[in-house]
């Protein structure tokens, strides 16, 4: 007979399935059943949740042990080719640790590259054991020193990864599955156990020209599972970490890209990011990995959660620690590799500060940004005409109609704006089968050869992204930067609530509006301002609407013009009859600085508007409009489709305006 090996993966998968029954299915049940005050019928449940619970923890040790990788930190300097004939704490390793922090005090004030050059020259007066001994007894220190061979450094995270891994698994194996930590300290386990686990490469076999597979070990330039915030301290006892994992071979790559992530990026999601770094290494639909490209996904920075998003300090900080890795890491890259950053989301704008502080690369790609920072409003304000810049903007983004952090860089004339065809929204830009992917690699792989571009205007990408734009605008201009730094501090902690489940939305009302009346929103942004935005918006849209639809039915363009301007009219009107009311229990209640009636009177009421402004609209086609559009010949009913959808669009702007900015979900 056969080996028969099991699935670890599979035995996760049928732990998860057990513990959801044991943690969301049985006290649903439960809790059901006791509202039908039929509790006793449903007794065997209470054992089998017990049951269930424990079944999940055996399969997952079971799957732990079929794929544990152990703690020996020889298998990992074996696992990168070092040598491992040494006694681990012997004299010589302290005298290597006294020696290395001798060097580190010495340059502690050079620059990042020169430093970097000295522990270079440090690591090259050393035997291949003696940097194997080296980075099994300071991993922490050896493993994230830029100059450090990085076969060595690849090693010495491994023995730090080992270390982190049973430190935490022990931790998690005290947890029962409805404590506050359980998923996110099981989830950061999991993606602990996944670095150590080797990963599939194709590659092209160079004898035979076929596609070979093999496993390797999975690189890692930085691990610091210590640094940064604590993003949710009731769900996640650990800070959220730093990791830079590398795909490829840095000291022989002729193109070195470097990826700069956004928002909510921590350790134990790491590898959601980090797969875009292998979509982008892979050249075609076989999966093969380009042989002379390397790909570093760098999470080196403490990125903000949902509250400081709007904060620029963690950019400020999080450009500075970047440009400092880029240049310390230069000194094992080959002299002539092409270097180039792509920067997501509130990644731009951590790049737009690195760029500041010093940082050059060839090439940077800005995708999806919030905005560079105040300061930055056209390429030029770099001042690096060797640099060449690019942008992406996807349909529907709204992180950049938003502009919460600055310029857009998709609109500024000196910046070449790439083709997104496939990619949809935020976070679509490395994903497979798309144009972005495509132009991306292009920029990374050929040096920009075979590039496609778009000139899409915000109107062209989503109905409603220019009024979105203004109206961020019209509030930006209303509440200082300051303010709404502080605000976003304040706002998180409920914010961390709401998406771990410990409070509902209903609940975090109260917190939320005291944290809003606390920063005097209601007297920064006034119900008839508001009101008179909306309204003016809603007239917007609905005229660029209506005059669009017009257009496309051949209608002649003064006709058109006709029918939008009745369109302008109907929505405006409508949004009007429907925020008047609003506004004016607004004003009564405004001495008490009632936020949520703001936000919540109009999120509500307006859901009127689309009503309101179809009925005008059904009106107006029941008896001028006949005359008006006669010259249209057949497209009268057409055209009042049209004008009954524009009004209804304007009358969502308004709608939609209330669930933006609506903090009460």
């Amino acid at each position: 007979m056969g080996i028969v090996t099991v699935d670890p993966g599979m035995l996760d998968r049928l732990a998860d399935s057990c513990e959801g029954k044991a943690r969301d299915d049985i006290p649903r049940a439960l809790a059901r059943a006791a509202a039908l005050s039929a509790a006793d019928k449903v007794a065997g449940l209470k054992p089998l949740q017990s049951y269930l619970t424990d079944t999940a923890r055996d399969l997952r040790a079971k799957a732990g042990g079929l794929r544990d990788p152990g703690t020996d930190p020889f298998a990992s300097l074996a696992a990168f080719g070092l040598p491992t004939g040494f006694a681990a704490g012997s004299p010589d390793a302290d005298r290597l640790k006294a020696d290395l922090a001798g060097l580190l005090a010495a340059h502690g004030d050079d620059p990042p590259a020169v430093r970097a050059q000295a522990v270079k020259d440090f690591f090259g007066t050393l035997t291949p054991l003696r940097q194997a001994e080296l980075a099994d007894a300071e991993p922490g220190v050896v493993g994230n020193l830029d100059g450090v061979p990085p076969t060595v450094r690849f090693a010495a995270n491994r023995i730090g990864i080992q270390r982190e891994y049973a430190r935490e698994s022990a931790y998690f194996r005290t947890l029962r599955p409805d404590d506050p930590a359980y998923k996110r300290t099981g989830a950061r386990v999991d993606t602990l156990r996944g670095f150590l686990n080797p990963r599939e490469q194709k590659l092209v076999d160079p004898g035979t020209g076929r596609i070979a597979t093999r496993e390797v070990p999975r690189q890692f330039l930085v691990f610091d599972p210590a640094a940064g915030s604590v993003a949710d301290p009731e769900a996640a006892p650990y800070p959220d970490g730093r990791v830079a994992e590398v795909v490829g071979d840095l000291t022989t790559a002729a193109h070195v890209a470097f990826r700069i992530p956004g928002i909510t990026n921590r350790l134990d999601n790491f590898d959601g990011f980090g797969e875009g770094g292998y979509n982008l290494v892979q050249d075609g639909a076989n999966g093969v990995e380009q042989q002379d490209t390397a790909v570093v996904s760098w999470l080196g920075y403490d990125t903000p959660e949902l509250g400081d998003s709007v904060d620029p300090s963690k950019a400020v900080a999080g450009g500075r620690a970047l440009a400092d890795f880029t240049a310390g890491i230069s000194v094992d890259l080959r002299p002539d590799a092409t270097t180039d950053v792509f920067a997501h989301s509130y990644g731009t704008l951590c790049t737009s500060k690195a760029l500041q502080d010093g940082m050059r690369v060839g090439a940077v790609v800005f995708m999806g940004s919030p905005g560079l920072g105040p300061d930055i409003t056209s390429a030029a304000d770099f001042h690096l005409p060797d640099t060449r810049f690019f942008a992406m903007r996807a349909p529907e983004d709204l992180v950049s109609y938003t502009q919460g952090l600055g310029s857009d860089p998709a609109d500024f004339p000196d910046i070449t704006r790439l083709a997104t065809s496939g990619a949809t929204a935020h976070s679509d830009y490395y994903d497979k089968d798309t144009e972005a992917l495509a132009n991306l690699q292009r920029v990374l792989f050929g040096g920009a050869q075979g590039l496609t571009f778009t000139h899409t205007t915000l109107d062209e990408e989503m109905t409603g992204a220019a009024e979105i734009r203004e109206l961020v605008s019209f509030l930006h201009a209303r509440v200082p930067p300051g303010v709404v730094a502080r605000m976003g501090a304040d706002l998180d902690p409920i914010l961390q609530d709401v998406l771990a489940g410990r409070t509902s939305y209903a609940a975090a009302l109260e917190p939320v509006n005291a944290v809003l009346n606390s920063h005097g929103m209601l007297d920064r942004v006034t119900p008839d301002d508001l009101r008179d935005e909306l309204v003016g918006l809603a007239g917007d849209l609905a005229y660029k609407q209506a005059y669009q639809a017009a257009r496309e039915r051949d209608v002649p363009d003064p006709v058109a013009r006709s029918l939008a301007a009745t369109a302008e009219f109907t929505a405006r009107g409508a949004a009007f009859a429907v925020t008047v009311p609003v506004v004016k229990v607004l004003e009564a209640d405004r001495s008490q600085n009632d936020v949520r009636q703001l936000w919540t009177g109009v999120a509500r009421d307006a859901g009127r508007v689309a009503d309101d402004g179809a009925g005008a609209w059904r009106d107006l086609t029941s008896g001028d409009l006949p005359g008006l559009a006669r010259d249209a010949g057949d497209t009268v009913d057409a055209v009042a489709d049209a004008g009954r959808t524009a009004a209804g669009r304007g009358a969502d702007l308004v709608r939609s305006a209330g669930d933006f900015l609506n903090p009460f979900g």
